[in-house]
This record gives C-alpha cells, sequence and structure tokens, in this order.
C-alpha cells in the first residue's frame, strides 16, 4: 500500500441620451452571497480520470475546478493513462491558481495547505490503499456503473465519510445509509451542486487520528 502512495503522490455608436423611467428594484430580493469554506481545505483528487481526456463526462474536472472557484486549494494528480503530462504541474485555469494538475508520481504534500486535507476518489479499487492512509476526510464520488466493480465500491463506501452518486446511478442501499448523497450533475447548475458539496464535506467531522 505504501508503494501505491508513493507512485501517486511521489516523493462597441454612441447616441443622444434618452431620459428613462426610472425603476425602483429591491436588492435584498436577491441573494449574492457565494459559499465560503469554513476551513481551509486541500482536495486532493486520487488518480483515476486523465484530466485531459474527453471520454468520462468532464465531471469530475467541472466539479473540482467549481470547488477550486469556492474557494478550496485543488490538486488533481492526472493518472496520465491517455495523454503524457509533460509538465510536472500544470495550471490549466489562469483565473484559479488554487488548482493545480500534476503529473502522477510527483510530491504534492509540499501544496498541501490548510489545517484539513481530504481525499477525493473516483476509484473505488483505492479502497485498501485509502483505508490505510490518514487524511481528514474520504470524498467517494462514483462514477463507474453499478454492476462493475460491485464488491471494491461497497467496500469504497464503507470506507468513506461521505458518498455522492447521480441519480442515474442510484443504489437501493443508498436509500438507507446516510452517508450517500445524490448530486446532479448537469453543467447548468454545475455551480449549485458544487456548494451544495462544500456544505455537505464542511459539516463533516474529520476522521479520527489513528492511534500511535
Amino acid at each position: 500500500m505504501k508503494q501505491m502512495f508513493k507512485r501517486i503522490f511521489g516523493s462597441q455608436a454612441a447616441k443622444l441620451p434618452i431620459e428613462d423611467e426610472k425603476i425602483e428594484v429591491q436588492m435584498s430580493e436577491f441573494n449574492f452571497e457565494k459559499y465560503v469554506p469554513k476551513t481551509n481545505t486541500t482536495i486532493v483528487y486520487l488518480p483515476a480520470v486523465d484530466f485531459h481526456s474527453e471520454r468520462f463526462g468532464r465531471r469530475p474536472k467541472r466539479l473540482l475546478k467549481e470547488l477550486a472557484a469556492i474557494g478550496y486549494h485543488v490538486i488533481y494528480i492526472n493518472s496520465s493513462d491517455e495523454f503524457y503530462q509533460v509538465d510536472a504541474l500544470e495550471y490549466p485555469h489562469p483565473e484559479l491558481p488554487n488548482f493545480v494538475v500534476a503529473r502522477v508520481g510527483q510530491n504534492v504534500r509540499p501544496l498541501f495547505q490548510g489545517e484539513r486535507i481530504i481525499y477525493w476518489v473516483n476509484d473505488s479499487r483505492l479502497a485498501s490503499s485509502v483505508e490505510t492512509s490518514y487524511p481528514n476526510l474520504v470524498v467517494f464520488d462514483s462514477l463507474t456503473d453499478p454492476d462493475l466493480f460491485e464488491k471494491d465500491k461497497h467496500r469504497m463506501e464503507a470506507v468513506a465519510d461521505v458518498v455522492f452518486i447521480t441519480p442515474e446511478r442510484i443504489y437501493e442501499h443508498g436509500k438507507y445509509c446516510s452517508h450517500v448523497h445524490l448530486i446532479t450533475a448537469d453543467e447548468f447548475e454545475i455551480k449549485e451542486r458544487a456548494e451544495q458539496i462544500a456544505q455537505i464535506i464542511d459539516e463533516l467531522p474529520n476522521r479520527p487520528a489513528p492511534l500511535m
């Protein structure tokens, strides 16, 4: 398990003015507040979906980008399964210097910021590795079909502190598990979903520290 995580982390004409009728608008009717994380937090995306791939609907990339826009530090460890990432570190969104894509195998621990570290998992086969590591929180964002890797998925759900799934991939037992949340991923509402996720994870307590 240590070897697996070592591989992952590494060491417009002007017109005359027209006088318009003035309309009074009550600004209190509109809510312009943006959710702000309660804690300075780093989200570490464990390698599963190649950042440069277009095969998986871009859900993880879009969701994590919006979480970075909210204020989280995001380290996307890139699996590079399809395209080799030349630079050790990439900053694909100039407006978001707190979102970095790291080639797998790089030592990303110096990039950790804040008092809280969250591991974000898409690949259920990492269950054993995540279980033996000690982040403050483990998020399982389920992407694969329920019929695939069923054994690993059940175990990953048990290991994770919170599970996010989409309506088309509802598990029957999800109705009875308080830590399973249905999170839709339509592009027009991705910002709202990111804020929903932020509120959920901010309310969760840290995992217990390991006994020494």
